[in-house]
């Protein structure tokens, strides 16, 4: 069972940020909130809700709902100004059951300030760069502080900041809640210690060769690990992750002055210090306490903070585990899509030659702009006079250069791919490698609705009772095998894409009426007794579930806008009646109004017992139309 989490602000860097860990292992059901449903992370959450503006009235309330809604486990705030708010509410949320991953106000008060931060702190021996209230300095302003560096008392990501090396650069209408610190140079030894000091010249500001500290406070406020970088900002936002190993920063006995300051005031969860280290010494800028932008990248060297804090709030088994340093870590732009409306324009469909694959796209055809065929190189003559004249079908090899576009612009994928049970098994090899070689580039795409086609002959034939989808694979035969994998092949895609929802239909038998061969033994026992000739059963205790072609047809298209139903990848059980051999010979014989043409033998052999339980499908609202007396009449 994955741990639900739901994350707020999803839509800012820190927010995203935390996506991006959980994301790491899928072990989480991530819910993201934010009031913009047009943000890079709401791709990679399994879920999205449009949340009220921060600083609404009830916004509280509105989380709160939504968590409820969603059977979350912990809330993680994405945005400095829910540290406060949810920790001066934290009754709100325990109340009702829910873990909040902040820490105590009173810290995180003081760290929203600068100019408090500095009282705060300072006093107790950390290093912090002497900090001063503007409207105070300018009453007696000191230029041995020259050049300095400007910027809102609360503000974050460095926005309103800027340099002064003279003190009539200060504008006189330069606004209230402001402080003033003296810039700090790196080492003169450090490689950007002269781009930084040409551009201080300058006035203008360049964010390189800065130190962030990431320390981790279990619940208990206990002190369990920390992560040193060296960063380039840009815009505020760190850009190149260099990572530093603890036991060799010189300047680690000045930030673990911290640890037993915020372990005394009860710290949970993660710390952020800013800080820079000059030739005097290291000075700490800033604190916040909470995750950063670059939690995600802390996690791709190892050092997962957010999985390791939600299970710790959790009482769940949690570590640490160091970190690589043989890496650095980078911050870019990238590119996602978020699914727009519910309707399905193009299908995307694998394995379209097979006798279900052919009914369901013509009786699809019309009411779809574009169906993709991709199909082998060896089968495109062969699909090209199958839907010769079908202008909106596109058949496509899968070494076409052009594959990618046509995946990427599916609102669904359908895969029908499968050798059949009586092939050989190198044909269900090759039935297995052709999808294994597509998956990748098909999570690549983020399809958000894939349906797989599978078999209830996954489970145990000698088990004499319908099966569940909560009953144990049997993996006996290679065609069981086969249809297991496609489902795991499928299933992986939603390991990359929260988004992409997957579910494998498990058929029982299907029966195209107009198509006798594919009808097998029920269409030649109906022939053969509609010819007046007798027929002998050799197995009238094997048991079967038959379902009509038309309502595979129809329970695809169910599904395809069902998807919003799943959270995990699905497994489905689709039939239409369970009954054993004799009893549908005698449906047979009394439709037909035949008599004594039937001999059932004493079975000698084990029974084969392929009966579902479909009573999942049927709870999202689907019913049969087509009843076996009906498969029996068109036959």
């Amino acid at each position: 069972m994955k741990t639900r989490v739901l994350v707020t602000c999803v839509g800012s860097g820190v927010g995203q940020s935390v996506v991006d860990s959980l994301n790491l292992s899928r072990n989480f059901y991530i819910v993201g909130c934010d009031g913009n449903p047009n943000v890079y992370a709401h791709s990679f959450c399994d879920k999205f809700y449009v949340v009220k503006g921060i600083y609404e009235d009830n916004y509280i309330e509105n989380i709160i709902e939504n968590a409820l809604t969603e059977k979350i486990q912990i809330i993680i705030p994405g945005h400095d100004y829910e540290l406060f708010l949810f920790s001066t509410n934290i009754d709100k949320f325990k109340s009702v059951g829910l873990e909040v991953l902040v820490s105590g106000a009173d810290v995180i008060k003081a760290s929203r300030n600068k100019k408090d931060w500095y009282n705060y702190f300072k006093p107790m021996g950390c290093s912090i760069v002497p900090t001063f209230e503007l409207k105070e300095f300018l009453k007696n302003p000191d230029s041995s502080i020259l050049p300095a560096i400007i910027k809102p008392a609360g503000g974050s990501a460095s926005q309103g900041i800027f340099i002064i090396n003279n003190i009539d650069e200060i504008p006189e209408d330069i606004g209230n809640d402001l402080i003033i610190q003296p810039y700090l140079f790196p080492e003169k030894s450090d490689n950007n210690y002269q781009k930084i000091k040409n551009m201080v010249d300058k006035g203008k500001f360049l964010q390189m060769s800065e130190i962030s500290i990431q320390l981790i406070f279990d619940k208990n406020a206990k002190f369990k690990d920390i992560f040193i970088s060296k960063n380039v900002l840009k815009n505020g936002v760190p850009v190149h992750i260099d990572p530093i190993k603890p036991k060799e920063f010189k300047h680690l006995d000045e930030i673990l002055k911290f640890v037993p300051v915020l372990e005394e005031k009860g710290v949970m969860g993660p710390v952020n210090i800013q800080g820079r280290v000059t030739d005097k010494g290291i000075y700490f800028f800033e604190m916040n306490m909470r995750f950063t932008g670059i939690t995600g990248n802390r996690a791709l060297f190892g050092f997962n903070e957010v999985v390791y804090l939600v299970n710790n709030f959790l009482g769940k088994d949690a570590k640490l585990n160091g970190y690589s340093l043989n890496k650095v870590g980078v911050r870019q732009v990238a590119c996602a899509t978020i699914p727009k409306t519910t309707g399905i324009n193009t299908i995307t469909i694998l394995g379209g030659g097979s006798n279900i694959g052919k009914y369901f796209i013509k009786k699809n055809i019309a009411s779809t702009q574009k169906i993709n065929l991709i199909v082998r190189e060896s089968s495109i003559k062969k699909y090209e006079k199958m839907f010769a004249g079908y202008d909106n079908v596109q058949i496509i090899s899968p070494v076409d250069e052009y594959l990618d576009n046509y995946l990427t612009e599916s609102d669904a994928l359908i895969n029908f791919v499968s050798a059949l049970a009586n092939t050989t098994e190198e044909k269900m090899y090759e039935a297995i490698r052709f999808i294994q070689i597509l998956i990748p580039r098909i999570a690549k795409a983020k399809i958000s609705r894939i349906v797989n086609i599978s078999s209830q002959s996954v489970y145990n034939q000698k088990l004499d009772e319908e099966k569940t989808e909560e009953n144990e694979v049997f993996v006996d035969r290679a065609y069981a095998f086969q249809k297991v994998m496609m489902e795991e092949l499928f299933a992986s895609i939603n390991q990359y894409n929260p988004l992409s929802k997957v579910v494998s239909l498990r058929l029982t038998r299907v029966l195209n009426p107009k198509d006798k061969e594919q009808c097998g033994f029920f269409g030649k026992i109906i022939s053969e007794l509609k010819k007046g000739n007798t027929v002998k059963i050799q197995t009238p205790l094997n048991k079967t579930n038959l379902i009509h072609i038309h309502d595979v047809s129809r329970a695809i298209g169910f599904v395809l806008y069902q998807m919003s139903n799943f959270e995990e990848p699905e497994i489905i059980n689709v039939g239409g009646a369970n009954i054993s051999m004799q009893d549908f010979c005698k449906k047979v014989e009394n439709i037909f109004l035949i008599k004594d043409q039937v001999i059932y033998d004493e079975q000698k052999s084990d029974k084969i017992v392929s009966i579902v339980d479909d009573s999942k499908f049927k709870l999202l609202g689907w019913k049969c139309e087509k009843s076996i007396d009906d498969i029996i009449k068109e036959i």
